[in-house]
């Protein structure tokens, strides 16, 4: 094992009806964290994901949500001593505007995302415009790759689709253990709770969705999940 250690950061929080997340829990609305993820370690400085923009400017479809002014990734980043134009890599899981919205801060880094995940947001249905922000789906200078790939030392993404069609989570090599950054194909622990695990309630593929859950299992990996306080217990994943 290599001595990577994964830091959870929070960047803001987003108040909606838990089932959103994992239908086999009670139907209660609930506030949620957005988090991204710093990896250091490896022979690359690694954040997957950068977070929603400023809530003032953000879409009415978006709310409720609120972000802190320690919050933004630039302020999260500096509790951990890294500031974006530090970062190498930033791998992207999905487009989804509360995952990508600081995808333009960082100036020498790679920006990795998924094929499909970039064409599909390029040219969205109908129904799922809001999702995305246009000047970061079109306006930033993507690395693309396809399927599961080696980006840095002991860190590689893995082509999950489901939840969106090219969504891509992050198996890290730690220190005493395998662990998978799941993105939004597993929102919350519940999701890892239940028996066979849960998908949420937000998908486009639902067949691609649950081959996807086998293959995160066949992983044997700690699994983190994208919108849970409950990551927050610890500082540090290794």
């Amino acid at each position: 094992m290599t001595s990577i250690r994964i830091h959870p950061l929070h960047v803001g929080t987003i108040t909606r009806p838990i089932t959103n997340f994992c239908p086999a829990l009670d139907p209660k609305v609930g506030d949620f964290p957005l988090i991204c993820w710093y990896i250091e370690g490896s022979d690359k400085r690694i954040l997957v994901d950068t977070g929603g923009e400023d809530p003032s400017k953000a879409h009415p479809r978006w709310q409720p949500y609120k972000r802190e002014k320690d919050q933004s990734i630039e302020n999260a980043l500096k509790r951990v001593g890294v500031r974006c134009e530090d970062i190498d890599i930033v791998i992207v899981t999905h487009l989804h505007w509360d995952h990508c919205a600081g995808n333009d801060l960082f100036p020498r880094a790679k920006i990795i995302v998924q094929q499909e995940e970039l064409e599909t947001a390029r040219s969205p249905f109908p129904s799922t415009i809001h999702a995305y922000i246009r000047r970061v789906v079109d306006g930033v200078d993507y690395t693309v790759v396809s399927g599961d790939k080696e980006v840095a030392r002991g860190v590689n993404v893995i082509l999950t689709p489901g939840h969106t069609y090219g969504l891509q989570g992050v198996l890290v090599e730690g220190k005493t253990r395998r662990i998978f950054i799941a993105g939004d194909t597993l929102p919350l622990f519940a999701n890892l709770e239940q028996d066979p695990l849960a998908i949420s309630n937000i998908y486009v593929d639902i067949r691609k969705y649950y081959e996807s859950l086998r293959k995160i299992v066949s992983l044997s990996a700690f699994i983190l999940p994208s919108h849970d306080f409950r990551v927050f217990e610890r500082e540090v994943y290794d």
